[in-house]
Formats: structure tokens, sequence, C-alpha cells
């Protein structure tokens, strides 16, 4: 018996794999909360949402997450299309004259740590900016910057906007903190990608496979940075643009439940009430779906009621791979004659299919909205105990 016992070094490295696996599903549950945050966020702009004053309220939503997550007040955000230009931005130093913001974010792109991290499309970090070149000091700064972790929100070659968390003291940002925000980048420019699908002008880029990004806290000159070797050739001579834009107005506050047309809370159809309530999101599966059923958004519990990860959904041809083939038919064409403004809302219970095979028994309700002339299906799911 004493022959099978695990040795020490067996059980130090079990723990380690547990402690390992246990920060991935806590980075993994971070990023899950701040993709809900923002996809509420353009649900509760609605239809009648001008596209500026959409991308503002979002650009908001990821600095209040992104503060949250890194314990910072300071910070900014620059949002960009595929030419590289700057169409959204807010400000460390909030609201200011439109030449004046034209001007300090041009030198920020062209000579400070965002312009670093936009030509090496990598994570800086600053541990001291007293001693890292890459930090620019702007006059009449409104705030103390020591130490300062700068983000890139990447889609293979595309940089889609540039987060800059800033602290007072130095050696605030460390690499678990560069690493939640790499994972939390990636669920963002996920939801860039649904913006991308719903607006019909291309003020965001189209959306390939998102890369790994690299974590650097050297200057770019160091021997130690990883960014880049002796003999590699240097970053791109251009950087982004400003764009003359308006100041950044207050976003509406994000509703936390579901919008219809009118910006309200939708209507059940009269034959039948969902017993669930929509206020409590965090008991429902969230989805969003074009006219033919494939996903374009699912948040965690969606997939877990149906024993997916949440990217395994958006692979699938669509919902209706997810329903038993005795409902198949009813409720397919549930879903498409309210996708194409027949009826007024989808609610019914249906028989689904887990990805092992198994069945669930599961209630659905969802409505018909337009963002920007696309038709899609916003709802809620829920399991039922069998």
């Amino acid at each position: 018996m004493d022959d099978l016992e695990p040795t020490k070094e067996q059980l130090i490295q079990e723990l380690k794999a547990v402690r390992h696996e246990f920060e991935e599903a806590r980075l993994e549950n971070e990023a899950n909360k701040v993709q809900t945050e923002l996809l509420r966020t353009v649900l509760a702009c609605g239809e009648h949402s001008s596209p500026s004053l959409l991308l503002r309220a979002l650009a908001q939503q990821i600095l209040r997450s992104a503060n949250r997550l890194t314990s910072v007040s300071d910070s900014s955000f620059f949002l960009l299309n595929e030419t590289g230009t700057v169409i959204e931005s807010v400000l460390a130093r909030g609201a200011i004259i439109r030449q004046d913001r034209d001007s300090l974010v041009g030198k920020v792109l062209n000579r400070g740590l965002a312009g670093w991290v936009y030509q090496q499309q990598q994570i800086g970090i600053i541990t001291d900016t007293r001693l890292d070149e890459r930090w620019l000091q702007l006059p009449g700064e409104p705030y103390q910057v020591r130490s300062v972790l700068c983000v890139p929100v990447l889609r293979k070659t595309s940089v889609l906007g540039i987060i800059t968390l800033m602290h007072p003291e130095p050696g605030h940002f460390r690499a678990q903190m560069a690493e939640l925000m790499e994972v939390v980048a990636g669920r963002i420019a996920l939801v860039l990608d649904v913006l991308h699908c719903l607006t019909p002008q291309r003020v965001l880029p189209s959306p390939p496979p998102p890369p790994t990004l690299r974590i650097s806290s050297s200057p770019p000159n160091s021997p130690f940075s990883p960014g880049r070797s002796p003999n590699s050739p240097p970053p791109p001579s251009g950087s982004p643009r400003p764009s003359p834009t308006s100041p950044a107005t207050s976003p509406p506050s994000p509703s936390s439940h579901l919008s219809g047309q009118n910006g309200t809370r939708p209507t059940p159809a009269p034959q039948h009430q969902p017993s669930a309530p929509l206020s409590r999101l965090h008991q429902l599966g969230l989805y969003i779906i074009v006219w033919d059923g494939k996903f374009i958004y699912a948040n965690p519990r969606m997939a877990k009621i149906f024993g997916y990860k949440t990217q395994e959904l958006a692979a699938l041809k669509s919902m209706f791979s997810l329903v038993s083939d005795d409902h198949y038919d009813r409720v397919s064409e549930q879903v498409y004659k309210c996708v194409r403004g027949q009826t007024s809302c989808v609610s019914c219970i249906f028989k689904g299919k887990r990805k092992n095979g198994k069945s669930v028994l599961v209630e659905i309700y969802g409505v018909r909205t337009r963002f920007y002339g696309k038709p899609v299906l916003v709802g809620a799911l829920r399991k039922i105990r069998m």
C-alpha cells in the first residue's frame, strides 16, 4: 500500500496543477463578466442610438471594467478603425476641447507608450515611469503616474483599441494583471465583432481569429524586451492618427435586462409567460442570433446548459443544432417567423440536445429587434428541472 501512495514531489505537482486550473477558471470568469457587461451596454443603446453614441458608451464601459479589475482610477481608451485612425477616445483627464484632445492623442500615439504598443502589438508594462523612456510626460496632467499597463485589443494584425491604465505608485501592475487583461482584451474584441455584424457602416475591421498577446515590461531598446530580438526589423513608421470627432459625452446608463426596439423590457406573448424573471441574468442563458440561427453572442450560462464551451457555441452551424429532432420543426418555425417580423416574439418549451447527446428540457424566450437595419433575435433561455 505504501508503494502506491504519492510522493511529496507528486503532491506538489498536483497542487501546482490545481492552482493553475483554478487561476485559468478565475481569469475566464472575470473575462465572461466583462463580456456580459459590454453586451448589456450594446443592448441598452438599442436600435435608435447613433453609432457614435454607441461607441462612446462602449468605450466608457470598457474603462469601468478595466479599472475595476486592476484597481486604478485613471485610464484612457482609444478605439481605432482598420486604417489606424482613432474614431473614439476617452481620456483620463476628462472632456477637453476637440483641438487640445486631438493634439494630446496625436502626441501619445506618436511618441508615447500607446504608440509603442500599437507598433509592437503587444502588452506594455512600465514599473516606474521615471526610468522608462516610453512614458511621455504631458503638460498639465491632473494626475500622478508612476506605473502603467497598456493593453492592445487585437484581432490578428489589426489593433482595434488601446487601453492605458495608470497608477500613482511604482510597481502596481504585475504579470498576473497583464494576463487577466490579455484575456479580457480578447473578449472586448469579440464584442467589437458583434458591432461589426450589427452595423452597416464599416467602422470596425473584419473579425479574423484573435492572436496571443505577448507581455513586455522592458523599454523598447532594452535587450530584455521580448517583443523584438537584436536582429529583428524596426517597427512600422506609421502611427495611429486621431480623428476629428466631437468630445466624448456621458453615455447612457446600461440596462441590467434585455431591451426591445423602444428600449423597454419586451412583453411576453399572451399564450405563455416565462416563469423565470428576465432580470435574474446570472441564471439565464442569453443569446443573440441572426436570421439563420447562427450565434453572434451566447453567455457562459447558455453554453453550460447544453454542455458546451462558449466558443464552441459560436462554431455551431446554428442554434437549431441544440434542438431535438422531434421539436426541431416547431422551434425553427417560431424563430424564422419572429426574425422575419411575422410574429412579435418566440416563447416555448422544447427538448434540447446537450453536447454529450443527453436531453435537456428548456424554456426559450426571444424578441425581434433591429440594430442599424440588421434584424436579430435577442433572448433568454433557462433550464427546466425534469
